[in-house]
């Protein structure tokens, strides 16, 4: 039974309370997929560049992409992995397996149809790791910045996972009244709800094309979908 987390760039603030995070949810073959939207967007201040998303996703030219690699592998990825060794687990930094083919429009250096190494991940987790992939792809001319989403609902796929939780600041997906949905069995009937807009958007979308590709069970914090177990 294989179980994929993702956690995002807020709860990351405090890597020591993110690690608890995922000792609440992780099993005995756990990946963790990491984004870092705070922290890049921290970096761009102080880089003084303004962040600029089209729905949901960040618009990354190269100033941008230079800034999510310097967040992400040098701020995220380092302050998390040693919080999970120094938390007793046998974490392992997994940058490169990631691939994705670059976005038509406007939004520049930015993946979609991400796709991961299969293999590699499955020698990790068999050797009893803990793989931490960050949300930075390798294209075919140079790096893109990837939807945290989009990215653990690939390996997901990919390792045909029992479970897919998205670790979040906010209580789960909610209704037009701010009230959590506890449970939805179609995420794409939500996504053409007119409460439903930002962030939540891209995170919608992953959790349908994880159902959509056979992950019987989805939580997005307190919100679940398909068959509790």
């Amino acid at each position: 039974m294989t179980k994929v987390v993702k956690i995002g760039g807020a709860l990351l603030e405090n890597p020591a309370k993110a690690v608890e995070e995922i000792r609440r949810v992780a099993g005995e073959r756990t990946a963790i997929v990491h984004g870092g939207g705070l922290q890049i967007t921290r970096m761009l201040e102080q880089m003084n560049v303004r962040s600029v998303f089209i729905d949901g996703l960040r618009v990354t030219d190269e100033s941008t992409l230079a800034a999510v690699r310097a967040a992400l592998l040098g701020e995220v990825h380092t302050a998390l992995i040693q919080e999970l060794r120094q938390q007793g687990f046998p974490a392992v930094g997994m940058f490169g397996l990631v691939h994705a083919s670059k976005k038509s429009g406007p939004w520049g250096f930015v993946g979609m149809n991400v796709r991961t190494d299969r293999a590699g991940l499955n020698a990790v987790l068999d050797r009893g790791q803990m793989p931490v992939i960050p949300t930075l792809a390798i294209g075919e001319d140079s790096l893109l910045n990837v939807n945290g989403d989009e990215t653990a609902a690939a390996v997901a796929v990919a390792l045909e996972c029992s479970e897919l939780l998205f670790l979040t600041d906010v209580e789960g997906v909610k209704n037009a009244d701010g009230t959590v949905i506890d449970r939805s069995l179609d995420p794409g009937e939500l996504l053409k709800s007119s409460f439903v807009s930002g962030g939540m958007v891209p995170k919608l979308k992953a959790v349908k094309a994880a159902m959509d590709a056979g992950i019987g069970l989805v939580r997005v914090g307190r919100t679940t979908f398909g068959a509790s177990s």
